[in-house]
């Protein structure tokens, strides 16, 4: 039974209306299902409602877009297309649908109120975990099959983690004699590893595409560095962040001569090297 836009209830009617979406979704196929999916994540963008109910959609969701992806056909042959929505595949705008709803999950919760608690804290970490875990799939599909990323989908990702770096609301102070909380996840080591990637990607797609890639990007990601642009003033041959373009990390030969917003990625040399290696066929 094919499944219609129709059939999702209100984001606002509870939890069961939705439960019982879902196992309609089961029973429909992935043919029918990925469009139903991506109706109602574009509907719950626009939705008005607490980030704890968008937070729970959202987890709720997660498993039927992830198996409804899993079977969904892959492209015939690696073939590229235009820089924009309709050339995207199902799988694509799932993923990148979702990637947009966590983000404005990630942005409603820390308006939602001033010192984040214990529990809004576990929250934070399972929006941020699942933001790069999305951006990833994202970025492994358009690697794989030589497609285009999701306009915007770069930017969104810089902006992240400039974000994350300065605007994460402060945490509420512990009652005394409770257990100290553990650290946060490195999220900028996760930012670095889709940095890798993306050069790679950019670069050399069949390296990038590679176990050696997938293999050493944690390790190279741990030794790899982002500084600000205004130490580099008049350094050759760098790796240029750029928050405001819409791009994986980009190659200037020539000197750095102008300031601007993002980062100067440095990789470890072994990194460099391989990468080198690959990209003049050695």
């Amino acid at each position: 039974m094919a499944v219609s836009i129709n059939a999702c209830p209100p984001f606002d009617a509870g939890s069961e209306p939705i439960d019982q979406w879902i196992q309609g979704l089961r029973k429909a196929g992935v043919r029918h299902a990925a469009p139903a999916l991506i109706l109602a994540l574009e509907r719950l963008r626009q939705a008005e409602i607490s980030a704890e109910a968008r937070l729970g959609l959202l987890s709720a969701l997660k498993k039927p877009l992830l198996k409804t992806c899993a079977g969904l056909p892959k492209p015939l042959s690696a073939r590229g297309g235009t820089h924009s929505e309709r050339g995207l595949s199902l799988e694509q705008r799932l993923y990148r649908l979702m990637f947009q709803n966590l983000d404005q999950a990630l942005h409603q919760l820390e308006r939602s109120q001033f010192l984040l608690d214990e529990e809004a804290i576990q929250h934070q970490d399972w929006v941020m975990r699942n933001l790069f875990r999305f951006f990833d799939r994202q970025l492994r599909y358009a690697t794989l099959w030589e497609t285009p990323m999701a306009e915007g989908s770069w930017r969104d990702l810089h902006e992240l983690h400039a974000y994350l770096r300065v605007g994460l609301r402060p945490v509420a102070e512990e009652p005394a004699g409770t257990s100290p909380r553990p650290d946060h996840p490195d999220r900028e080591l996760d930012y670095k590893q889709l940095l890798l990637f993306g050069l790679a990607g950019a670069q050399c797609a069949a390296w990038a595409r590679s176990g050696v890639v997938t293999e050493g990007l944690r390790g190279w990601a741990q030794k790899t560095v982002l500084k600000e642009p205004q130490s580099l003033q008049g350094e050759m041959a760098l790796f240029l962040v750029e928050v405001c373009e819409d791009s994986a990390p980009r190659w200037k030969q020539g000197s750095l001569d102008r300031d601007f917003r993002g980062w100067v990625l440095i990789p470890p040399r072994d990194y460099t090297e391989r990468l080198s290696k690959a990209v003049n066929g050695a």
